[in-house]
């Protein structure tokens, strides 16, 4: 059931738009609006705009966009209504009983409920004889008892179908277990995902146990660790292994692990503010969620080249989460389990208190291999750190590193500067390019929402624009109705959204975000802002909307005029309704 517009009102009066986004990112105020970096994809520059007067956003980058309901649909990946739901709790506000269908509720609930089933099982296992290879593993890396209990490991025994007729038995089906990940599919065949595997339960901030990794016992397998697909619960860019824990810590930062093993090491060696990555580099989701809790963060990744490379991508996306990185450098170890083995916890806190900072780690890197004592070595290093003092975004960190490249290079600093200001000057505009370049060809090549734009590219045009005239004037409703039918829309999604509008204005309804919200995607919600958005760059006159329809009713003639030879089935067939309809009207 639809919810009341009263009560959306509410929702969004109690839970102001800047308030609620300022909670996950780093906002700046620009005149009477705000600005910030979009959540929802990396980018050097903010593009994203926060409209206190209307309550929305939108982001010139990727498209996202809508009013606070939509908003948290995309940060805490959740349906319609749990966000009203969410953003009514927040607020201290009562869901409409009569209207809230819970049913999406339920499924999340019910896969929540399967996965801490399951997570028993396992731990059941790992506690039985069936288990013992299991334990042993895990003792062999030196895990207390204690620590096992904690985290609920557990073990996943050999044999494709122990799980699906436990949790049978516990009342869920089959097609509920492959839905939550718990099942994998061969043809017709269900069978077990987890198969001799040391379990490690993924839980959120809540509490909910949402996923699942497992630690093969296979020496020759090809993959040591295989995690759980994503599913209405899990979303794997969205979350942190360990933060269930992390989140309470009292330290400023948290140590960034590459792995499972790494993070309870940490934590057992009394670090509890470690936390990894679900089986991906990092995201700029849990660059964000990092940024809900600390102010810092140490990056703990192998010394390898890949390793080295995720190094950059996190001090990156740190960075632009507002999120100070430092890198840890471990010495005679490859990783904080070994060292705390060989050193101790507390040889590893002072390493953890003696850590550089991002900007020292790459700058570090710059000066590797160079000879700095002959001039092509000064040159060498030269061509490496103005692109480098270029990207820093912080005037006084990057007056320091000029100075510093000035008295390693021999150059004055006022020359550097003024090279770093000409690259600076040319990435801008770089990078204005590449992001039209990408905005063009992602439209030109594919278009997720609205597909049929790319074979009607003047028509869905027009259609936008009367969309937008129809948000911005109501009241001309009657005038497009008058020579335009809803199949005069060629591009289903304009053509559904239109209907949408239309409807809405007949009822008398309103056309607010939140409205919106209900009845189309937070993907599509975004679409629709864009539209609007793009609508206000030219003015609203009555020209401008006959121009728009003139396209349709175009394209509408020309479509008409193909002989019955020309036609696909599909307009053979609409020609024969719309023939229908015009003698039904005469008659």
């Amino acid at each position: 059931m639809r919810l009341p517009d009263e009560f959306l009102d509410a929702i969004r009066m109690s839970n102001d738009i800047v308030s609620v986004m300022s909670s996950y990112v780093n906002t700046k105020r620009t005149g009477r609006d705000y600005v910030c970096s979009c959540p929802f994809h990396s980018e050097k520059t903010p593009s994203c705009h926060i409209y206190s007067e209307s309550q929305s956003f939108y982001c010139f980058g990727c498209g996202a966009g809508g009013d606070v309901i939509t908003f948290i649909r995309l940060i805490e990946r959740l349906d319609y209504l749990e966000s009203v739901k969410f953003l009514a709790q927040r607020a201290g506000l009562s869901m409409p009983e009569d209207s809230y269908n819970d049913s999406g509720a339920n499924k999340r609930v019910r896969l929540l409920e399967m996965n801490r089933e399951a997570a028993r099982y396992f731990r059941d296992v790992l506690l039985s004889p069936e288990g013992k290879e299991g334990m042993d593993y895990l003792i062999g890396r030196q895990l207390t008892p204690n620590t096992i209990r904690k985290y609920g490991l557990g073990f996943a025994p050999e044999g494709w179908h122990n799980l699906q007729y436990y949790l049978r038995q516990k009342g869920y089906t089959d097609d509920e277990m492959e839905e939550g990940a718990l099942l994998a599919r061969n043809n017709n065949s269900r069978y077990d995902k987890f198969r001799r595997r040391v379990m490690f339960p993924i839980i959120d901030r809540r509490g909910n146990v949402i996923a699942f990794g497992g630690r093969t016992l296979e020496k020759d397998a090809p993959a040591k660790y295989l995690n759980s697909d994503e599913t209405l619960v899990f979303q794997k860019r969205d979350n942190l292994f360990s933060l269930n824990f992390a989140k309470n810590t009292k330290e400023k930062c948290f140590i960034l692990c590459e792995g499972y093993m790494d993070v309870i090491a940490l934590n057992q060696a009394g670090f509890d503010n470690a936390v990894a990555t679900l089986g991906t580099a990092i995201t700029p989701s849990q660059a964000n969620l990092m940024k809900r809790y600390v102010s810092e963060a140490v990056i703990s990744y192998d010394s390898d080249s890949a390793g080295q490379k995720a190094t950059v991508k996190a001090i990156n996306l740190l960075g632009e989460a507002g999120v100070l990185a430092r890198v840890l450098k471990i010495p005679d170890a490859k990783d904080p389990d070994e060292y705390i083995k060989k050193f101790g916890a507390e040889s590893f806190r002072q390493l953890l208190s003696a850590t550089e900072t991002a900007l020292d780690y790459e700058y570090g890197k710059l000066k590797s291999g160079i000879d700095l004592s002959v001039p092509s070595g000064k040159s060498e290093f030269l061509k490496k750190a103005i692109p480098f003092l270029a990207e820093i975004r912080s005037d006084t960190e990057r007056t320091v590193y000029t100075s510093e490249t000035a008295r390693l290079s021999g150059e004055q600093s006022s020359v550097i500067a003024a090279l770093v200001k000409d690259k600076m000057k040319y990435n801008r505009y770089s990078d204005r390019r590449a992001e039209e370049k990408k905005l063009i060809s992602g439209a030109v090549k594919r278009d997720p929402i609205n597909p049929d734009a790319a074979a009607f590219p003047a028509e869905e045009k027009a259609e936008r624009g009367i969309i937008a005239f129809l948000f911005h004037s109501p009241d001309r409703l009657s005038g497009v109705e008058a020579k335009l039918s809803d199949e005069d829309f060629p591009t289903e999604f304009n053509r559904r959204l239109y209907i949408f509008i239309k409807n809405r204005i007949k009822s008398g309804e309103s056309l607010d975000i939140s409205a919106i919200g209900g009845e189309f995607s937070a993907e599509e919600v975004g679409r629709i802002i864009g539209i609007c958005r793009q609508g206000d760059m030219l003015p609203y006159s009555v020209g401008r909307l006959e121009e728009y329809i003139g396209v349709l009713l175009k394209h509408k003639e020309a479509k008409n005029s193909k002989s019955a030879a020309e036609m696909t089935d599909e307009e053979l067939l609409q020609r024969v309704e719309e023939m229908k309809k015009k003698r039904q009207s005469k008659g």
